[in-house]
């Protein structure tokens, strides 16, 4: 996988695997935005840049916030992606200008810290003024563009908590819990993973009996967590990490959920299955040596017929 080591690229350092379990590390960043910086991302156009992929779930509920935030002219999108030289890769063509010597997202990370350590994830929110990352945390990033919005609150005073509470649950028995099925080296654990993942799904098809969303009749930030793991659920969980016990068009609570997501304004167009089913497939050596790109399961996305 590849991580900074003291601010200088290692191929080979993999520190997520412990005992052949796979274990997310904690960021060595400073993550929350304060007020001075959100004031400058509102006033300021084009200074700051989120930094994402459209394999990467986290990147993706980043992007999905700052779509439904109406943000979008303000803050610009560079994309990662390809094949994974030294991790992330910037695609070309970006928006972030006099950046052409930054080929690689490390880069960002010691712009940010010169001696860092640890990997360089997306998303991340850069500052092109002072050539540094703000937050490297998709959850603050998040929550600030959803402070910034034109839009929907997706984040009401009144359902803060249970929203965060959600969202850790979303993560522990789902989002995670599927790279931890996916990236095992080992049956328990890899068992235990998968029964996390589909209890978790099981708890959640009944909570969305006779509602729209997890918290009634709006979307919120727990809402879009939640789809941007099911969006990639079929495609590369339920084969590539073999979590295939269930697939999410088998929960008909779910089902219709992830599609009454994927049809909310500007969603579908950030859902890219084709970068996902690369971005998983050809950048796990280790679970598919030769490098061979599993189809695209037959699902009808269009159908809104009982939406």
């Amino acid at each position: 996988m590849g991580m900074l080591i003291n601010g200088i690229w290692q191929d080979d350092e993999d520190r997520s695997m412990v005992g052949g379990t796979y274990r997310r590390e904690v960021s060595a960043l400073q993550t929350d935005l304060g007020e001075e910086t959100l004031a400058l991302m509102k006033n300021i156009k084009t200074r700051f840049y989120l930094i994402a992929s459209a394999s990467c779930p986290w990147s993706h509920g980043a992007v999905l916030a700052l779509t439904l935030s109406g943000l979008g002219d303000h803050i610009p999108i560079q994309w990662a992606g390809g094949p994974r030289v030294q991790g992330y890769g910037l695609l070309p063509g970006g928006p972030i200008p006099n950046q052409a010597s930054m080929q690689h997202v490390h880069q960002f990370y010691t712009k940010t810290i010169p001696n860092y350590t640890g990997r360089s994830t997306v998303p991340i929110l850069w500052d092109s003024e002072d050539k540094q990352i703000l937050s490297n945390a998709s959850a603050d990033i998040m929550l600030a563009f959803n402070t910034l919005s034109d839009g929907p609150d997706l984040n009401p005073d009144a359902l803060t908590q249970e929203i965060a509470l959600m969202t850790q649950h979303i993560f522990d028995g789902l989002s995670n819990a599927v790279y931890r099925a996916g990236k095992s080296q080992r049956q328990d654990e890899y068992d235990a993973a998968v029964n996390t993942v589909f209890a978790t799904i099981d708890g959640l098809e009944a909570r969305l009996e006779g509602q729209n969303f997890l918290f009634g009749a709006t979307p919120t930030l727990a809402d879009l967590r939640l789809f941007a793991t099911l969006v990639r659920f079929d495609t590369v969980y339920a084969t590539h990490f073999r979590c295939i016990r269930k697939r999410v068009v088998d929960y008909p609570n779910l089902w219709r959920f992830t599609r009454r997501i994927y049809h909310l304004p500007g969603v579908k167009e950030t859902v890219d299955f084709d970068e996902i089913r690369f971005g998983y497939y050809i950048n796990d050596g280790a679970h598919n040596p030769f490098g061979i790109i599993g189809q695209q399961p037959e699902i009808d996305w269009d159908n809104t017929a009982d939406l």
